[in-house]
C-alpha cells in the first residue's frame, strides 16, 4: 500500500470557495456550436439512427470538435469539473435531445451500463411511485458526496424540481490535501479501503461483497483517484459480519464533514451539461420535491463514460471503471433494513 503523506498542488484540488458562481466552471455554446449540433442531430434523426447505433462517425462535429477536445482536457488534467451551457431543449423533442447528449458523449468517452437496466443513458427521475426502493438515482432523496463507475459523469437538466435538487461537488484532491494537513490519523485507514456491497448487480456466482478492499484514495503512478460510496462500505460491514472498526468509522465520518466544508454547491438549468472527473470529484444532491404535474417533474439524463487514456488507477479502481452488467430479469433496486432505516443505492 502506497500512502500519499504530501499534499498535491494542481487545478484539480479546488476549494468551493475558490468558485465564485457556476459562471466560473461554464463553458457556452456559441451560435457556430448550436447550428453544427442542430444539422448532426437532424442528419441523424433522418438517417434513422438511434442510441444503439449512433457513433461518433454519425454525428459529424468540426468546430464543437475543438470545444470539446478543451472540455475533456479540463475533465482530465485540469479542475475536472465543467458545465455546458447553451442549448435550447424547448427546441427539440425529448428523443432529439437525447441524440444530441449521446452524440457530444462520443467526443469523450464510450458510453457503458449504468445498471442491471442495461441503460447506457440513466433518466434521473423520481421512480418511488413504482419503486419504492429505487436506487437513488431514480428516487427524490438526498444524494450524499460519492463517486460513480466510470471515468467521467455527465448530467444534462432537462427539467427542475419545484425545490431543492442543487447539485454539489467537491474536490477529492482538496479534501486528500485536508487530511495530510490536518488529520493524517486518517490517512492509512482511508488508503487501505473498504469492502464494497455489490448491492444486488454482482454476477452470477459472485458473491455480495467483494473479497478485496477498495481504496478510498489510491496513489498510483503519480496519479491520485478516489472512490467512494458509504453506503456501499456500510452495507458490507453489516451484512459480512466484520463491523467497522472505530478509527474506520472515525475517517469516514471525517471524510464525510470535509466533503460538505469544502464543496461548491449550485443549480442546473434546463440545458445544462455537468461533466466531473469521476476520481478527482465527489459529487452529490439535495433532496428534492416536484411539482404535482408529472410532466413538469424534475428530470436529467445521466452519462457513465470510459474514456481511453484516461490515467493509471489501482486495479481494484480498475475492475469498477465500466459501469454495471445488465442482467435481464433483473431491476435497479435494493433493500436491506437496519433498524428502522433503509439503505438506498445511488
Amino acid at each position: 500500500m502506497n500512502i500519499l503523506r504530501d499534499t498535491i498542488d494542481h487545478p484539480a484540488a479546488w476549494r468551493g470557495a475558490d468558485i465564485q458562481s457556476k459562471d466560473d466552471i461554464t463553458v457556452r455554446f456559441e451560435p457556430k456550436h448550436l447550428q453544427e449540433i442542430d444539422v448532426a442531430v437532424r442528419a441523424a434523426s433522418q438517417a434513422g439512427h438511434t442510441l444503439d447505433t449512433l457513433q461518433n462517425a454519425h454525428f459529424p462535429l468540426d468546430a464543437t470538435a475543438a470545444l470539446l477536445a478543451q472540455v475533456r482536457e479540463t475533465l482530465r488534467d485540469g479542475a475536472g469539473i465543467v458545465v455546458l451551457s447553451g442549448i435550447d431543449v424547448q427546441r427539440y423533442t425529448q428523443a432529439e435531445i437525447e441524440m444530441i447528449y449521446w452524440g457530444l458523449g462520443t467526443y469523450l468517452g464510450t458510453g457503458v451500463s449504468q445498471s442491471v437496466l442495461g441503460d447506457r443513458l440513466g433518466h434521473v427521475k423520481d421512480f418511488t411511485r413504482t419503486d419504492p426502493h429505487a436506487r437513488a438515482y431514480r428516487n427524490n432523496q438526498e444524494l450524499t458526496p460519492h463517486t460513480d463507475q466510470s471515468d467521467i459523469v455527465g448530467l444534462m437538466c432537462l427539467r427542475t424540481a419545484r425545490s431543492g435538487g442543487m447539485s454539489i461537488a467537491t474536490s477529492a484532491i482538496a479534501v486528500h490535501n485536508a487530511l495530510v494537513e490536518r488529520f493524517p490519523e486518517y490517512l492509512e485507514p482511508l488508503h487501505l479501503g473498504f469492502h464494497y456491497h455489490r448491492r444486488g448487480e454482482q454476477l452470477p456466482g459472485e458473491d455480495p461483497v467483494t473479497p478485496y478492499r477498495v481504496p478510498v484514495f489510491s496513489w498510483h503512478d503519480g496519479h491520485l483517484s478516489c472512490r467512494y460510496v458509504r453506503s456501499y462500505i456500510e452495507t458490507a460491514a453489516r451484512e459480512s459480519g466484520g463491523p467497522l472498526s472505530k478509527l474506520e468509522t472515525e475517517a469516514l465520518n471525517c471524510l464525510e464533514r470535509l466533503t460538505y466544508e469544502l464543496a461548491f454547491g449550485f443549480s442546473l438549468a434546463p440545458g445544462d451539461i455537468y461533466l466531473i472527473n469521476n476520481y478527482t470529484v465527489l459529487h452529490a444532491r439535495t433532496a428534492f420535491e416536484n411539482w404535482p404535474e408529472p410532466e413538469r417533474s424534475r428530470h436529467l439524463l445521466r452519462l457513465w463514460l470510459v474514456a481511453d487514456g484516461w490515467r493509471p488507477l489501482d486495479p481494484r479502481l480498475d475492475a469498477a471503471r465500466h459501469g454495471i452488467s445488465a442482467q435481464p430479469g433483473k431491476t435497479p433496486s435494493f433493500e436491506r433494513a437496519f433498524g428502522q432505516g433503509r439503505i438506498a443505492t445511488r
